[in-house]
């Protein structure tokens, strides 16, 4: 895919953009609306309708072969970038608004995060979107097929194993029953 080029991404040698995208000015339909509103009350409606504007026109978001960024920042800049072999989970939203129109906000959750870690927020095709970050997160996955995207190893047990397992903890805690009652007694 050929991207515009960003003075603010570093890539890797071997590291390529596969899609990027900024906010879909219409996501923010509603804070336009209310700017309009707030224009006879002394011009605010103005600051709102500018903010938006500049919001939208300095955000963007990328998807490489190796991560995912999402640059801010109308004064500042503010770049967060989450490696994929650090990505937990991704899913996608759509307002009703967002549906009618096909956008809606990519969301990105990691290993040991709380939650949502990163949005894309109002992009185009959102599904599309989350299937190709999807498609390079599992490329970055280990080779190894007993350990899942993040490095460990699951353990899987089989019917019988878990009753087995079972069977020997109940042991267990009957052992741990009669010695906590021994010392009681004594």
């Amino acid at each position: 895919m050929s991207a515009p080029a960003y003075d603010w991404l570093t890539l890797e040698p071997d590291e390529e953009i596969v899609w990027s995208g900024e906010p879909e000015l219409l996501g923010y339909v509603w804070v336009f609306v209310v700017g309009v509103v707030l224009i006879p009350l002394f011009g605010l409606g103005f600051v709102i309708i500018a903010s938006a504007y500049l919001t939208v026109k300095n955000t963007a978001y990328v998807i490489t072969t190796d991560s995912v960024f999402k640059k801010t920042g109308v004064l500042s800049r503010q770049i967060t970038d989450i490696g994929h072999e650090n990505i937990q989970d991704t899913g996608y939203r759509q307002s009703f608004v967002g549906r009618h129109y096909d956008f809606g906000t990519v969301q990105v959750s990691t290993a040991g995060g709380s939650g949502v870690e990163m949005s894309l927020d109002y992009v185009a095709d959102p599904l599309a979107v989350q299937s190709q970050l999807d498609s390079v997160a599992t490329k970055k996955a280990p080779a190894d097929e007993s350990t899942d995207r993040n490095g460990r190893n699951p353990v899987r047990i089989d019917g019988a194993a878990l009753d087995e397992l079972v069977e020997e903890m109940q042991a267990t805690r009957k052992a741990l029953e009669s010695i906590e009652r021994r010392l009681k007694d004594e």
